[in-house]
Order: structure tokens, then C-alpha cells, then sequence
């Protein structure tokens, strides 16, 4: 069974090129960065976790120069296989491991 990771990387996360040497030293198949593009001024909306929006939402890196340094990091990175919304709304990226 092949496993991945998942971070919201930010200033106060993990930086991406050593979270993606620690999955691969830990035999992860995957590294994913999610991305938030759009963040109201205002909402009508309430957050569904309950509060405020979490601070992460705004401070998010791009996930495509996120994977340039995971990428750059590991032994064996391959390219990475973006899941992109057509609109541009929102995406995720992966580095797969081959």
C-alpha cells in the first residue's frame, strides 16, 4: 500500500525541502501542498471548524514552488503531477516518487 503526506506549508511549518527528505527517508510515496487561492475580505459564511479562519489560509506558499524545493531536496523526485481545477480556483500538487 502506497502512503502520502499532506502539510499546509507556511513560515511556521515544516519548510518543504526537509519535510520531503523526512518522507522519503520514511519510505512516503507522496507529498502533497494544498493551495488556497481566494480569501474573502469578509464572510458570510462561517468557518466550519467554528472561529475565525485559520491564519494558515492566508500565508500559504504556492504549492508549485513548495514542490520546486521538496523536488530539489530528495534522491528520487520525479516530476510532479499537479491536480489543477480548470478555473484556476484551487489546486493541489504532488511529488510522486518513482
Amino acid at each position: 500500500m502506497k502512503f502520502g503526506l499532506t502539510i499546509f506549508p507556511t513560515a511556521e511549518t515544516i519548510q518543504p525541502a526537509a519535510m520531503a527528505r523526512l518522507a522519503e527517508s520514511h519510505g512516503f510515496e507522496s507529498l502533497w501542498f494544498p493551495e488556497h487561492t481566494h480569501i474573502p475580505v469578509s464572510r458570510d459564511t462561517p468557518y466550519p471548524g467554528g472561529g475565525e479562519l485559520p491564519d494558515e489560509y492566508a500565508r500559504i506558499y504556492d504549492p508549485f514552488v513548495a514542490l520546486t524545493a521538496a523536488a530539489a531536496a530528495t534522491e528520487r523526485p520525479a516530476a510532479p503531477a499537479p491536480i489543477t481545477q480548470m478555473s484556476g480556483v484551487s489546486r493541489s500538487a504532488a511529488i510522486v516518487q518513482s
